[in-house]
């Protein structure tokens, strides 16, 4: 297991300021519920930035009267580990400031203030809206950047925790926590991230649906099986971002995570810090989205990331999908169905365009 604390130029890259990113699209409730886990972390030194992609709720004005006025909202769930800064500074305000995209953040108001809402404006996905925090951060000195769903809790020592998993390994270059369900934290959604299984081309979460005694203290085992961090909460260091380039913002909606470790294989190593709790609500943010619609972004960009990385497996892809065919037409599925039977249909296509549109 890596050290709790670290020596010479370990301890001081231990404590260097890190952008947490957060992702917003009319889900507020969410997103001041996080808050109030991350500004308890036991991690000296980070900013939030809050971007909200075109909201339709109020969500900006609702995340800054809550800044205003930091409290616990009724429904919240307590879970081991996971602190309420609103519940132990009382009274308190916690100051934050807000702007569009097109305007970058002076340095100086970075270091007053605790968070920053920016407005995107528009709906840039995932991806597009990470970009935008990420460039914003590039206003700071910041070394790390934490990429976070805002339907997440993180336990106080989570941040700690994946940044000296980075610091003992000069080569890696993103790092995954331990997911757990929010509804049932005994039980793990992921170990870090996710698997690729080769016969069908699709991916599968490390360690999902396993009770808490069967996270490993040593990481390594975990880290051979890792293709990609799971994005709803994956550390990534500055040098990463520089050298492979941001998020790719074609997917929208799934598979951008993928798409950005894969670029990055010949260069950079996963990682798995076991002691990084998160606890994830699973989907909670993309349900407000029409399910099958959802399914069509999940299913086309399956194929778009193997027509972009692996152009030799696409029968084992249509192999896949037929399976997932089959098992929708037995649960009577047929919404599912018909958009699984239409990305088989255009595979061959769809592939090929991912291929020559991959980022140089």
């Amino acid at each position: 297991m890596y050290p709790d604390t670290m020596t010479a130029d370990g301890a001081e890259q231990s404590h260097a300021a890190v952008a947490v990113v957060l992702v917003n699209w009319n889900g507020w409730q969410h997103v001041i519920e996080c808050l109030d886990s991350l500004l308890a972390q036991d991690y000296p030194n980070f900013h939030v930035f809050v971007v909200d992609n075109d909201s339709r709720d109020a969500s900006v004005e609702q995340i800054a009267s809550w800044c205003s006025n930091p409290r616990r909202l009724k429904g919240w769930c307590r879970h081991e580990g996971a602190e309420q800064w609103s519940e132990s500074h009382a009274g308190e305000s916690i100051l934050c400031h807000i702007i569009d995209a097109a305007v970058s953040p002076a340095a100086s108001a970075l270091e007053r203030t605790a968070v920053t809402i920016i407005r995107s404006g528009g709906n840039l996905g995932f991806a597009g809206g990470c970009n935008v925090g990420i460039r914003a951060a590039f206003a700071g000195n910041f070394s790390f950047f934490w990429l976070l769903n805002t339907d997440t809790v993180a336990h106080r020592g989570a941040l700690r925790a994946l940044v000296l998993r980075t610091c003992s390994d000069t080569g890696i270059g993103m790092v995954g926590s331990t997911i757990r369900y929010y509804d049932r934290p005994e039980v793990v959604q992921s170990l870090g991230g996710a698997r690729l299984d080769l016969s069908t081309m699709a991916s599968h979460l490390i360690g999902t649906g396993c009770d808490l005694a069967a996270i490993p203290e040593d990481a390594a085992a975990v880290e051979r099986e890792m293709v990609y961090v799971m994005g709803a909460s994956m550390l990534v260091t500055m040098a990463f971002v520089c050298s492979v380039g941001l998020l790719e913002e074609d997917y929208f909606l799934y598979g951008e995570e993928i798409d950005w470790a894969l670029r990055a294989r010949d260069r950079f190593r996963l990682a798995y810090a076991p002691t990084s709790h998160v606890f994830h609500k699973s989907g909670a943010t993309s349900t407000k989205v029409m399910p099958l619609l959802t399914a069509k972004y999940y299913y086309r960009n399956r194929i778009r990331i193997v027509g972009r990385f692996f152009p030799g497996r696409l029968g084992a892809a249509k192999r896949g999908l037929a399976l997932d065919l089959v098992r929708h037409s037995l649960r009577g599925r047929w919404g599912l169905m018909r958009i699984v039977a239409s990305v088989l249909l255009d595979s061959r296509s769809l592939a090929l365009e991912a291929r020559l549109a991959r980022p140089s």
